[in-house]
């Protein structure tokens, strides 16, 4: 056999491997009703809401779903590939993490039971309009039998978040008159029907989009 024709195989094998690897991997993501995402998705999200607190989120709707009989020590790796403002959070398994520069991030590790399908909580907390891209990759880690310290074990599937946050559309939308409904919100998270003077946060939505600013009235 030829060298190039061994060197062809092993990269075979390699790939074959790498497959069978993500195949056994106990953690899926997957969406609230439990399907799941492929490995290597590229999610575009536009959605924006009040986060209850005063501001706005874009929620990724993200879950993990655990395929295994048992439970699995895990955490979160992410890559901040780009943020044009705000704070990129996820409080996945357990603990939040934020992060509102580029990088790499790893949220700490905890378990996950068996058969559990978990909100991740993960979102960008965008301060105005603009776009966040994030890598996430899900992990799982080991326990040292003799330290009983825990430490990274497997990587699984990653996905790619396209956050775009313009409000522009909507509100053009509004301006012309389409069907569209706007709901304003005290700072505080309380709907209010009439906004008098002062900062409040508005909700747009048309032509199937919703969209959040903050305005202030005079």
């Amino acid at each position: 056999m030829l060298m190039k024709d061994i060197f062809t195989l092993c990269l075979a094998m390699i790939a074959t491997l790498a497959v069978q690897a993500q195949d056994n991997f106990p953690l899926q993501f997957a969406d609230k009703d439990g399907n799941i995402i492929a490995d290597g998705s590229v999610i575009e999200l536009t959605n924006v809401e009040d986060d209850g607190f005063g501001e706005i989120q874009m929620p990724s709707g993200l879950y993990v779903k655990n395929n295994s009989d048992a439970t699995v020590q895990c955490a979160g790796s992410f890559t901040v590939q780009a943020i044009s403002n705000g704070t990129f959070q996820s409080c996945f398994p357990s603990n939040c993490m934020r992060a509102s520069t580029v990088g790499d991030y790893t949220t700490q590790d905890g378990p996950l039971e068996a058969g559990t399908l978990k909100n991740m909580i993960t979102e960008w907390l965008p301060e105005t309009e603009g776009t966040c891209t994030v890598v996430y990759q899900l992990v799982t880690y080991k326990e040292n039998p003799l330290t009983h310290q825990w430490s990274k074990d497997q990587e699984g599937p990653s996905i790619t978040l396209n956050f775009n946050y313009d409000t522009s559309g909507v509100i053009a939308a509004t301006a012309t008159k389409s069907a569209c409904s706007v709901t304003y919100y005290s700072l505080t998270g309380r709907k209010v029907p009439a906004p008098t003077s002062g900062m409040y946060i508005r909700t747009i939505r048309a032509n199937g989009k919703t969209v959040c600013d903050k305005v202030l009235i005079k």
